[in-house]
């Protein structure tokens, strides 16, 4: 008898295309594997996202309807999905979350359906709720090497499990079990957990009984459906046979072009779907150029031309065109881009921000990381400002930084001074091409990118109109002092950061308060890593300055 072998995608809606690609691609590191439509409506994007090659239970898609109402999680559907990375990594998601402005609850420990469990709970931009689950079983399976800022070690291995909040949980129960092959595998309370396949993560389910809690409302934030791993299109067929045989109604089969459906309403409403595990993502374009063009199925193929003039554009750093760096990018090993190649993220202001609309917002990564990076930390802390923000042109071991060192802390300082001069040009360059005022200009970085915005206020004070400065330390003593009067400067510091030595953050104030610079430093009793409570001084700091008269008129 066949049984499904685990999930094999959820499929949500957002509110948002571009949002989705930076907090899904950009935060979470997932690989964007297919940009197509919505077979059924192609007005409207399809995006996937997933590991490396698209390995079915990997896959989270979107409907990202511009400007959807926003849901309701409650009964009757999937409410919270899963990720699975190993435990020791989730120290790591503690400090990218933090870093990337996600607000997160945990880590807290319970017992899984693939032994004790350690879990962080947040949510995206629209309220969709979600967990990076660590599990000494997700070591078993690979994690992609090509999101930004995220060693493979740390990155997510695909998805743990999914829980659905249904009030009559034994009417799903059955169905599960007796028709799809699930086996259970506990209860906590009113969760009960069911396991296929070989039980580990991607093939983990959790039932919920919430009893009379409202149902939910589809919209932003809430999961479509789920869909089931189906080994091939016979054991599609045998499944599909046996939903019938418990009394419900499945589609006929549909050849979704990576893989072919049947659909159905389980017992408490939640929309299931039956997946094959092939033909894959490689069909219609090759694996290392997944994601990179619009996929139409053969039936639209003719409206290729009146269908992407009704999508939204959408920007994936590395891939397309200038604004997301693109063609522009530099090549490992032949040496670091000219100024005007620099790979980046532009996105404009919002004219209805108010004063924020005015301000330009430079993002300066950490060593490791990417123009993606600090994309939603920027959107945290200025509401409506235009960001800039570029990808270091230096490689160390695979890890782009904005200016060579020589070993931990000591820095190559003519390198710097001239990786300082190439970013004011590419500024320079990028106020003319994107049309932002280059006198209103404010950095924020973090470690190297804070260190590469002394350096800017240092040699060229004449560049940003202010500057937040995460965990920075003193890159040098320099000549002659700049004039740096009235630059309003944000320091946010750990007491314990190792890396950047309260003694050198105190020296690095002193420096700039002794240059003229209005300096506020806020401090963090840990160590080299951002704290909620130093973004939310940040931002505090930033509003207030943004109406003032510090950043111009």
């Amino acid at each position: 008898m066949s049984a499904v072998l685990g999930i094999h995608h959820v499929t949500a809606i957002s509110s948002d295309p571009q949002r989705t690609l930076d907090f899904y691609a950009g935060v979470l590191g997932l690989r964007f594997v297919k940009r197509t439509v919505n077979f059924d409506d192609p007005r409207t994007y399809h995006l996937y996202f997933a590991d490396e090659v698209g390995t079915p239970g990997s896959v989270m898609t979107f409907f990202p309807w511009p400007g959807a109402r926003a849901g309701r999680p409650g009964a009757g559907q999937v409410a919270v999905t899963s990720f699975a990375v190993p435990t020791a990594s989730l120290g790591f998601w503690v400090q990218r979350l933090l870093a990337q402005g996600v607000a997160f609850e945990g880590p807290r420990a319970r017992d899984g359906a693939a032994g004790a469990e350690r879990v962080l709970a947040f949510r995206d931009f629209d309220g969709l709720l979600l967990e990076i689950v660590g599990s000494a079983r997700a070591e078993q399976r690979p994690g992609w090497g090509g999101a930004g800022g995220i060693p493979p070690a740390d990155a997510l291995r695909g998805f743990h499990g999914v829980t659905l909040w249904e009030r009559d949980a034994d009417a799903t129960e059955r169905l599960l079990v007796d028709t799809l092959g699930f086996r259970p595998e506990g209860r906590d309370g009113e969760h009960r957990r069911f396991a296929s396949g070989d039980g580990g993560p991607g093939t983990l389910v959790t039932v919920r009984a919430v009893g009379d809690f409202p149902i939910g409302a589809g919209g932003a934030g809430t999961v479509h459906h789920v869909a089931f791993r189906a080994a091939d299109d016979d054991a599609q067929l045998e499944l599909r046979a046996r939903v019938i045989g418990a009394g419900l109604a499945p589609t006929p089969v549909i050849d979704r072009n990576y893989f072919h459906s049947v659909y159905f309403r389980e017992p408490g409403t939640v929309l299931f779907e039956l997946a094959t595990d092939g033909p894959g993502f490689a069909i219609d374009e090759p694996v290392d150029a997944l994601g990179e063009r619009l996929m139409l199925p053969p039936q639209y193929e003719p409206r290729r031309a009146e269908i992407e003039a009704a999508l939204p554009p959408i920007r994936v750093a590395g891939v397309d065109a200038f604004e997301g760096g693109g063609s522009e990018r530099g090549e490992p090993g032949r040496g670091a881009p000219s100024p005007a190649e620099w790979p980046h993220v532009y996105e404009p202001a919002d004219p209805a921000a108010g004063d924020g609309a005015g301000v330009t917002l430079l993002l300066l990564h950490g060593t490791g990381g990417d123009e993606r990076d600090l994309v939603p930390l920027g959107r945290m802390l200025a509401p409506g400002a235009a960001l800039l923000s570029p990808r270091g042109p230096v490689d160390e071991n695979g890890m782009p930084r904005f200016f060579r060192r020589l070993r931990e802390g000591v820095f190559d300082v003519d390198d710097l001074n001239a990786r300082a001069g190439e970013l004011a040009d590419f500024v320079g360059r990028a106020a003319g091409r994107y049309g932002f005022d280059p006198r209103r200009v404010a950095a924020v970085g973090f470690s190297n990118g804070a260190n590469i915005a002394v350096g800017l206020l240092l040699a060229h004070p004449g560049l940003l109109r202010a500057a937040v400065l995460l965990s920075p330390m003193l890159p040098y003593e320099p000549g002659p002092s700049p004039d740096l009067a009235g630059i309003p400067v944000f320091v946010g510091a750990g007491r314990a950061d190792p890396i950047a030595p309260a003694d050198q953050v105190e020296r690095l104030a002193e420096l700039l308060r002794a240059a003229g610079a209005d300096v506020h430093v806020h401090w963090e009793p840990g160590g080299h890593a951002i704290a909620r409570a130093e973004l939310d001084a940040a931002r505090e700091w930033l509003s207030y300055i943004q109406g003032s008269s510090a950043l111009g008129p």
